[in-house]
């Protein structure tokens, strides 16, 4: 028998992923989150907040076990939860893009706490929960569509 011999096309050559190339994106990705952000935005934000708390903490029922301690996970996100909240702030009166970047990471950490809470037993999930989820996805969309905004 004889071997074939096929030639294949040549491959193109891939550029790698250089950390340069890596690092501008991240510089890329900053220097955006200084752009400016129309006050409409900050103030949607802002208010979409506090009706999703005020919403949130008013069907939310007792805990299972009030006399429980708060445990230190649940700490550091409400430190984290207030210090972005405080970005946000700061953002609003700068007009800056990273307002809607603090409240989209806000809405995770505030996800984030509203999944624990029946995981961890401090509250039984009922149908509070399935308005607290909706908040949190409301605050999510609304700040990535701020973040992705071009009107400035």
């Amino acid at each position: 028998m004889t071997n074939i011999d096929i030639e294949q096309p040549p491959t193109p050559p891939t550029a790698p992923v250089t950390r340069a190339r890596a690092e501008t994106r991240w510089q890329r990705i900053a220097a955006g989150l200084d752009r400016p952000l129309g006050i409409e935005w900050g103030v949607a934000l802002a208010v979409a907040w506090v009706v999703v708390m005020f919403i949130g903490i008013a069907v939310e029922p007792a805990p299972a076990n009030p006399d429980a301690a708060v445990p230190l996970a649940v700490d550091l996100l409400s430190l984290a939860q207030l210090s972005l909240w405080g970005a946000m702030l700061v953002g609003i009166a700068q007009r800056r893009r990273y307002t809607a970047a603090a409240s989209l990471v806000g809405a995770g950490v505030l996800g984030v706490m509203a999944i624990g809470c029946p995981a961890s037993g401090h509250h039984a999930i009922g149908a509070w929960w399935g308005v607290q989820m909706v908040g949190v996805a409301a605050l999510l969309a609304l700040s990535g569509k701020a973040l992705r905004s071009s009107r400035s």
